[in-house]
C-alpha cells in the first residue's frame, strides 16, 4: 500500500472477507475528497465539483486537502477492519490455532517521521489531541457525565490471550516491546475480542526506563526481567546515566504510541504509563524481579541521601517520558506504583509522594490538556487529594467508600480483585456489579485491583467487560 507521503492516491475496498482491494489513480494536485469509488472500485472524478475549488485556491491548498481527506479515509477503513475482526476474534475459545488472531500491520518507513510531523502540528496549535469517537474514558477522568463507567484492565494485553502467547512466542520480550508493529498488534489483541473496551494500554514495560539508563535486562522464562547489574551499593550509581535522551532512547515506545492510535482509527484513548520512581528503584537495586524488596527497602534506610538522588532523577526522566507518550497520541498517562504498599506511610509519604506529585504537575504545566493518573497499589491515597492527578487508581485492599472519602474530588479507578475472575461468568458479573455500586457511576473507571493474571483465560476478562457495560446511569443509582 502507498506510504502517507506517496503521490498516489489510494482507495481501499473490503470484501465481505476482509481481503483488500486496491485501486489507484494520479489525480496530483486534486482535492482526495472528489475522487470517488465506483462499485467495481475504479476511481471517477467530478469535474464539476473540481474546477470551482481549483480555481478558488492554489495547487498546495489541493494538495493538503488530499492528504488530510485521504488520511481521514484511511482511519475510517482502519476502524471498519477492527470491528469486522471483533466479530471473527468473539469466537476465538475456539479456534484451534492462536496464530491466526496474530494481525500485525508493519509500520511504514517514515513511522518516526510522520510521528514527529504530528506532534509539531499538535504543539504548534497548542491545541489538545483530537478526541476519539470513544471518548467516555477521558470525560469520565475529566469528572463529567458519562452513561456508563467506562472500563479497561491493568495487563489487558497479556499472556491470558492465546495470541498473545502465539506472537510472543516468535521473539523475547524486549525485542517486542522495541518494535512498534507487535507492540502495537499486542495492545490491539484484547479490544478486537473485546470491542466494548473503552481504552487500549500501549504495551511495554516499566522497565525500558532502567534500560535506557544504561541497565541492560532480559527476561528469564520461570523467573521474570533480570538485570545485568544490580546497585548493591550507592557506588553503582556511577554505572548509570542519570540524564539519558529520553527521546533517542525511548523513541521506539513514542512511535508504538503513534502507530497503534493510527491502527485503530482513534476508535478509543491509547493509554501512556510509566513505572513510578520508588517501583523502578526497587527492581534496579533487586537487580529484576524479587519475591520481596527487602534490599530496596534497606537502602532507603541505610542511603537516605543516595536514594533521594536516585529517585529524583527517576523522577525528572519520567516527567519527559510522559510528555513525550502525550505527545505521540497518548491522552492519558499513568504512573504505576506497584511497590507503594512496601513501605509505611509515613516513609511513603517522605520519599516518594512528593516526586510523584511533582510528575503530575510539570506533566500539566508542559501539556495542559493531559489526563494524569496514579496508582498507588496498597497504599493510603488520600495523600494525592490536593495534587494534580485527575485518576486516583485504588487496589482491591480499600473499600469504595473508604477510597471516596479519602480522594472526594478525584475519578476514582479500580478495583476487582483480578483473582475473582477465576470464578463462573455470573459470579463475576455480580461482583462487578457490587464494585460499581459501590463506587457509583459517576468520576468512577472501571477496573481491576491489580493486572490481569497469565493464568487467566479469555471468558473471564469478558465477563468482567460484560459486567461493566449492563451498569448504566438508569441501573446504577447516582450516589
Amino acid at each position: 500500500m502507498p506510504s502517507v507521503t506517496s503521490p498516489w492516491v489510494a482507495v481501499q475496498r473490503w470484501s465481505h472477507h476482509g481481503q483488500p482491494v486496491l485501486a489507484a489513480s494520479r489525480h496530483v494536485g486534486l482535492p482526495s475528497q472528489l475522487v470517488a469509488v465506483g462499485s467495481a472500485g475504479e476511481q471517477k472524478t467530478t469535474p464539476q465539483r473540481i474546477l470551482p475549488l481549483l480555481a478558488a485556491g492554489s495547487l498546495a491548498a489541493c494538495v493538503a486537502t488530499r492528504h488530510a481527506a485521504r488520511r481521514e479515509h484511511h482511519r475510517s477503513v482502519k476502524r471498519s477492519m477492527l470491528r469486522s475482526a471483533a466479530v471473527s476474534v468473539a469466537d476465538a475459545p475456539t479456534h484451534t490455532n492462536a496464530e491466526e488472531l496474530v494481525l500485525t500491520e508493519e509500520t511504514p518507513e517514515n513511522l518516526r517521521e510522520w510521528r514527529l510531523q504530528a506532534r509539531e502540528k499538535m504543539l504548534a496549535l497548542g491545541e489538545p489531541w483530537p478526541a476519539p469517537k470513544n471518548d467516555r474514558l477521558l470525560r469520565a477522568a475529566r469528572g463529567e457525565k458519562v452513561d456508563r463507567p467506562p472500563k479497561w484492565m491493568m495487563r489487558q494485553a497479556g499472556r491470558y490471550l492465546p495470541e498473545f502467547k502465539a506472537l510472543m512466542s516468535k521473539s523475547d520480550f524486549f525485542t517486542v516491546c522495541k518494535t512498534p508493529a507487535l507492540a502495537a498488534e499486542l495492545t490491539l489483541q484484547p479490544f478486537r475480542r473485546m470491542p466494548s473496551l473503552d481504552s487500549l494500554i500501549i504495551f511495554s514495560d516499566i522497565l525500558v526506563i532502567p534500560v535506557a539508563m544504561g541497565m541492560p535486562c532480559g527476561m528469564k522464562p520461570g523467573v521474570g526481567p533480570r538485570f545485568e547489574f544490580a546497585l548493591e551499593k550507592p557506588e553503582d550509581m556511577e554505572r548509570l546515566n542519570l540524564t539519558p535522551n529520553v527521546d533517542e532512547t525511548l523513541g521506539y515506545v513514542y512511535d508504538a504510541v503513534f502507530w497503534t492510535r493510527q491502527r485503530v482509527g482513534n476508535e478509543v484513548p491509547v493509554i501512556g504509563f510509566s513505572g513510578a520512581p520508588w517501583t523502578l528503584m526497587g527492581y534496579m537495586v533487586q537487580g529484576g524481579a524479587a519475591h520481596n524488596f527487602d534490599a530496596s527497602k534497606k537502602w532507603i534506610y541505610k542511603y537516605p541521601e543516595e536514594s533521594r538522588k536516585l529517585l529524583a532523577a527517576l523522577r525528572d526522566i519520567i516527567i519527559e517520558y510522559l510528555v513525550g507518550k502525550y505527545d505521540a497520541g497518548a491522552p492519558l498517562l499513568t504512573i504505576f506504583d506497584t511497590n507503594c504498599g512496601e513501605l509505611p506511610p509515613a516513609v511513603y509519604e517522605e520519599f516518594c509522594v512528593q516526586d510523584l506529585k511533582q510528575i503530575a504537575a510539570e506533566v500539566k504545566r508542559r501539556r495542559p490538556h493531559a489526563l494524569m493518573s496514579v496508582f498507588p497499589k496498597d497504599g493510603e491515597i488520600g495523600v494525592f487529594e490536593d495534587s494534580a492527578f485527575d485518576v486516583v487508581g485504588c487496589s482491591w485492599r480499600i473499600s469504595p467508600q473508604e477510597a471516596r472519602a479519602q480522594c472526594p474530588s478525584k475519578t476514582l479507578q479500580g478495583n476487582l480483585d483480578p483473582l475473582q475472575l477465576f470464578a463462573k461468568p455470573e459470579d463475576i458479573k455480580k461482583a462487578v456489579r457490587r464494585m460499581v455500586e459501590g463506587f457509583g457511576v459517576d468520576k468512577y473507571i472501571a477496573n481491576l485491583g491489580h493486572g490481569m493474571m497469565p493464568g487467566h483465560v479469555p471468558e473471564g476478562a469478558k465477563a468482567f467487560v460484560d459486567g461493566v457495560d449492563v451498569c448504566t446511569q438508569e441501573v446504577i443509582p447516582s450516589r
